[in-house]
């Protein structure tokens, strides 16, 4: 799980879950649980109750060495799994608000997807690219330790309910 050098600031993270997209994909969007499995996605809570395209989410992220950072996000992309062929795949998107990017300072948007190949293990993937003027200032270590955190608990979380 290493991050790819970009020209922006970027981090991302993939692993392969022993469990079907359609159980990855339920933890994934079980917003009220999230604090009991994820270890850097402490507080998902969508403003309206639900994740919805559009609808706007409150997050908190946990340093692995302490602190964190609150955010005000919009859900972007809600793909519910599909499945063409042998491939199935689900994604979720959402865009970091507020008034740093309303000035161009720093701008993001994660993306976490899925994938799998029938008879195969569900590949998690996330990644976000941070843009504008401050982007150089965010804690891209903390991020993507973060998100080799998060990447890991998803899949025991997935595994397990599996079971």
């Amino acid at each position: 799980m290493n991050a790819v050098s970009t020209g922006a600031p970027f981090a991302s993270t993939a692993i392969e879950i022993d469990a079907p997209l359609a159980q990855v994909w339920s933890v994934m969007i079980d917003a009220a649980r999230y604090r009991e499995w994820n270890p850097f996605l402490v507080e998902l809570r969508p403003v309206d109750g639900q994740l919805t395209v559009g609808g706007a989410i409150h997050l908190r992220v946990q340093w692995a060495r302490g602190g964190g950072a609150r955010t005000v996000e919009v859900v972007t992309r809600l793909d519910h799994p599909t499945t063409r062929g042998d491939l199935s795949h689900a994604a979720m998107e959402y865009r970091y608000t507020g008034w740093l990017p309303r000035l161009a300072l720093v701008r993001g948007s994660r993306r976490q997807s899925l994938e799998q190949r029938a008879g195969g293990p569900t590949i998690y993937r996330t990644e976000e690219r941070f843009t504008g003027l401050l982007a150089r200032g965010v804690p891209l270590a903390q991020v993507q330790d973060g998100f080799e955190r998060h990447a890991r608990a998803l899949k025991s979380r997935a595994e397990a309910a599996r079971a």
